[in-house]
């Protein structure tokens, strides 16, 4: 690393950690940039020290972009924003990054991704999509897990805009051509928001994904109406949540609610009478009662580590974050074995598919088959919109095919169901639905399904004897969702094509 030879100046000088983090790069890069000679530096006995108007200089021509904003273009689409999602509030980030933005262009952008913030939480939006195409930025929102266009900028404001999001998420802004991940938090209303910030280079820019996890006060409970177990189901989950041990694992694609349901199952079983421990990654919302453990793979902090070190510090339950290794597996199922009563998810299409997805980790069969109470698969499905719902007549070619499937599950249509859909209106942004509620298949592991599990019987065996024993399968609890009015039989069927295995 080169040495300037400059007598170092008396004005307000920095160390290296603060220069980076005024710049929002790692040592390590603001280190290479000093080796590269792109910032100026002055070495101080062996500590280098920098002056804070050279980082200011620098902060400015790293993304010389922002000196293209047109200012009056971002104001008017900042105001078709806020006359769309008719927000009043403004959002306050918890720490802004110092000296940003300092000019009008970087101001104009700074206000642009805070109307963005609020519009998508005041929407209750789950994720925002920033990606560039060779016309512009697509901007859009999930709103009940789908992807719904909220607005187009301009080519000239995607660069500036991603390097906005990643000072306020405090990720180097000079790299863009690696993935890179960041948080942030900001308050809306009094509301605080968590925003989890995902980069990705591609042809036309980097792609950003912010997903926003609102710090509510009070989380779902089993019996919300979100979360949405019928009361057969929600009985059996309650007893198998109360068992002295045993594993418990909750399965579905990613987005299908299964954090949900684990934080409201920790919220009805902990108490100041057991000790109870989650590994998450990261933890998400915090619990009474509960002793909270974020994993830390570049650390070497791993899942396989916390739970070796959960194991000492003498559990009654322990909740998984994920099970994605053989490793992490076994130790579950050997926890429950011995005592414990372990919570974990998995991704799987079904619950007798979960049970195939550990054995295909490579759990033990026998192993599985002793230590396994209870599987629940989940899917989330929108919910008709109660301002323009009205009755409906599915189409009858997708009916008759669902309610095959579904009397195989366990459920029988009845003679009169109350079908609904929406047309559209203001309230659910013309897509006829507003809100999400979750369908489930609840099994419970009975000594016929154990010996299924020692035999690793092929799913579809399984599969019938949990219906044997009461389970309703997706398609049984879709459908009569959709027979109540809750959703819609399109809806079932877009999510549910067939069988899921």
């Amino acid at each position: 690393m080169p040495k300037r030879k400059d007598e170092a100046p008396t004005e307000d000088m920095v160390r290296l950690d603060e220069a980076a983090g005024v710049l929002g790069v790692s040592r390590s890069t603001l280190q290479r940039m000093l080796k590269q000679g792109n910032v100026r530096g002055f070495k101080v006995g062996r500590q280098w020290r920098f002056r804070r108007s050279d980082l200011d200089k620098f902060g400015r021509m790293s993304h010389p972009s922002a000196a293209g904003v047109k200012v009056s273009d971002l104001r008017r689409i900042v105001a078709s924003l806020l006359e769309q999602s008719q927000v009043t509030g403004e959002v306050q980030f918890e720490s802004a990054p110092k000296g940003f933005p300092a000019t009008e262009e970087e101001a104009a952008i700074d206000s642009l991704l805070k109307t963005m913030l609020a519009a998508a939480a005041r929407d209750g939006a789950s994720d925002i999509h920033l990606d560039p195409t060779r016309q512009g930025t697509s901007v859009r929102f999930r709103l009940d897990g789908v992807l719904h266009q909220i607005t187009e900028l301009p080519s000239y404001a995607h660069k500036p805009l991603v390097v906005c999001v990643k000072q306020h998420a405090h990720l180097p802004i000079d790299q863009d051509q690696t993935a890179q991940d960041g948080r942030f938090r900001f308050t809306l209303d009094g509301v605080e928001c968590d925003a989890r910030v995902a980069t990705l280079p591609s042809i036309h820019g980097e792609s950003v994904v912010m997903r926003l996890l609102p710090q509510v006060a009070q989380l779902l409970t089993l019996d919300s109406p979100r979360l949405g177990m019928c009361p057969a189901d929600l009985e059996r989950f309650r007893r198998l949540l109360h068992a002295p041990c045993g594993l418990i694992l909750i399965s579905g694609p990613s987005g299908s609610g299964k954090t949900s349901l684990m934080y409201a199952a920790l919220q009805h079983i902990a108490n100041t009478e057991i000790k109870t421990f989650t590994i998450e990654d990261p933890v998400e919302f915090a619990f009474r009662w509960v002793t909270q453990v974020s994993v830390n793979v570049k650390a070497g902090f791993t899942f396989e580590h916390a739970m070796r070190a959960v194991s000492r510090h003498d559990p009654d339950v322990i909740m998984l974050g994920d099970t994605r290794t053989l490793a992490v597996a076994d130790m579950a199922a050997r926890h429950a074995m011995t005592g414990h009563l372990v919570m974990t998810t998995i991704h799987a299409n079904s619950a007798a598919g979960a049970i195939r997805r550990m054995l295909d980790m490579g759990a033990e069969p026998f192993s599985l088959a002793e230590s396994l109470i209870c599987v629940v698969s989940m899917r989330l499905v929108r919910v008709v919109c109660e301002q323009c719902g009205a009755p409906d007549q599915p189409n009858y070619t997708i009916l008759s095919s669902l309610a095959e499937a579904a009397k195989a599950g366990g459920y029988q249509l009845p003679e009169n169901p109350q079908f609904r859909r929406g047309p559209g209106c203001d309230a659910c942004r013309t897509s006829g639905y507003h809100g999400l509620t979750a369908i489930y298949e609840v099994m419970e592991v009975t000594p016929e399904i154990k010996r299924l599990i020692a035999a690793r019987a092929p799913i579809e065996q399984l599969r019938e004897a949990a219906v044997k024993n009461g389970m309703t399968t997706l398609t049984a609890n879709g459908l009569r969702k959709a027979a109540e009015g809750i959703t819609t039989v399109a809806e079932v069927a877009r999510l549910l094509p067939e069988e899921p295995k």
